[in-house]
Order: structure tokens, then C-alpha cells, then sequence
């Protein structure tokens, strides 16, 4: 049975990424993913039943998008941290934090305000 073998740097792709992506193959594919020369993930698949050749090259390309994929949502996860934790906090606040904000609306676009 023909294995799917990737190599990634783990300066580029993060291991949540990583794991978050494979489990998703867990399904047809036997998984296994270990370090190799500090720095580099080696993930390898093996199908639990045998692939069509077309079958093999499409979940290689949907892997490779995935991983993708996975790594920018984990970079969007980590950049918006602190924004999420203030809507959390705002929502469970119970109104101390309802006050208008100091100054005066302005309307340079053109939009009418209430």
C-alpha cells in the first residue's frame, strides 16, 4: 500500500495545526507524525484500505491545502486573542463597561449618525 509522507518545519506550521488537520484523515488513514532533526514534523498516512492511484494525488493536494489552512486559522487564533477575551469580558459584565465613549461623533464619509 502506497504511504503519503510529508515533511514539515516547525518554524512554518505549528503542532496544533498540524494534529487539528490530520485528525480529519483519521478516518481512511492510519496516522503518524514524529520530529525528525529538531525541527522538522514527519507525518506519514497509510490507508486503512487500498486508494486508487486518483484517489491518492487528490488527498496529497487536499492535505497540503489543509494544512494550510489549519496553520493560517491557528495564526488568526493567536492574533486575535486579546480582542476576543474583551468581548467576553464586555458580555459578561453586567453594564460596567455600557458608557459612551468621551468626545464627539464626526461624519467624514457621509453616513448620518443617531
Amino acid at each position: 500500500m502506497k504511504k503519503i509522507e510529508f515533511r514539515l518545519d516547525s518554524n512554518l506550521y505549528s503542532k496544533d495545526a498540524i494534529f487539528k488537520c490530520v485528525y480529519w484523515y483519521s478516518n481512511e488513514f492510519n496516522i503518524n507524525i514524529s520530529m525528525i532533526e529538531n525541527s522538522i514534523y514527519f507525518l506519514e498516512l497509510e490507508p486503512k484500505q487500498e486508494i486508487s492511484e486518483e484517489k491518492y494525488t487528490s488527498t496529497i493536494n487536499k492535505l497540503n491545502q489543509d494544512l494550510i489552512d489549519f496553520n493560517l486559522r491557528d495564526i488568526i487564533t493567536k492574533e486575535t486573542q486579546n480582542l476576543r477575551d474583551l468581548l467576553v469580558a464586555k458580555a459578561f459584565s453586567n453594564g460596567e463597561y455600557d458608557e459612551e465613549p468621551p468626545g464627539e461623533y464626526s461624519d467624514p464619509v457621509g453616513f448620518k449618525l443617531n
